[in-house]
């Protein structure tokens, strides 16, 4: 993290702070009004987020196309600061969730898009 050049290392600001916590706490309660398809992942040993936190995202999101993974002795940067051979597997799942979701289109995006025409009133003229 340290060595991350686009990680703020300063002191974290009043504002800034009180900004972050208003903004989580309401997303944890519209969660359940989350309904596009998503990836949860989440290192095992994270200590600066709570899995428990990833899970209720998973939980309670509406979305019917929804998947976590959860890495064990993994931290919070997956990404960026775990073994080479780590971030080979989280890329790896995040390249195979997108492969399978766009192999054969995106049907539920059609069928939604499909509804949203059909409402559209067909003008007659006069």
């Amino acid at each position: 993290v340290r060595a991350n050049p686009y990680c703020y290392k300063g002191r974290l600001r009043l504002n800034t702070a009180n900004e972050l916590l208003n903004t989580s706490l309401e997303v944890e309660q519209r969660l359940h009004e989350v309904s596009l398809p998503f990836l949860v992942l989440h290192g095992g040993e994270d200590k600066v987020t709570d899995k428990a936190v990833s899970q209720q995202l998973y939980n309670d999101a509406a979305s019917s196309d929804k998947s976590f993974k959860l890495y064990p002795g993994m931290w919070h940067g997956l990404l960026y600061g775990e073994l080479p051979e780590n971030i080979e597997i989280v890329f790896a799942d995040i390249i195979g969730w997108l492969n399978q979701r766009s192999e054969f289109g995106n049907s539920r995006l059609e069928r939604e898009l499909k509804l949203q025409d059909d409402e559209i009133p067909i003008l007659k003229h006069k």
